[in-house]
């Protein structure tokens, strides 16, 4: 499983009462099980995006045990892929 930098720093280092919006991209988990998952972690799933792509939000004390679970492909924070912002929304 691939994790970008900023995920690999949450691992150890997490600012506790912070949430940290993440897309993932699904290997063999399922999207319910990925929707449980976030759930028991106290996050939610927040969009389905393509490629079997999923945006979430999550504690960010909960991100070392969620990149534990099986069948993860990549993990990335959101605006290390640039779904963050409003880019163009604005522009005329």
């Amino acid at each position: 499983m691939y994790l970008s930098h900023p995920v690999r720093r949450l691992r150890t280092d997490p600012h506790p009462e912070e949430d940290v919006v993440l897309v993932v991209e699904l290997g063999s988990l399922s999207a319910d099980d990925l929707r449980d998952a976030v759930a028991d972690l106290n996050g939610e799933v927040e969009a389905e995006l393509r490629f079997d792509s999923y945006r979430l939000r999550l504690p960010q004390t909960a991100v070392d045990q969620f990149c534990e679970l099986d069948g993860l492909k990549t993990v990335e924070t959101e605006n290390a892929v640039g779904y963050g912002g409003d880019s163009g929304e604005d522009m005329e």
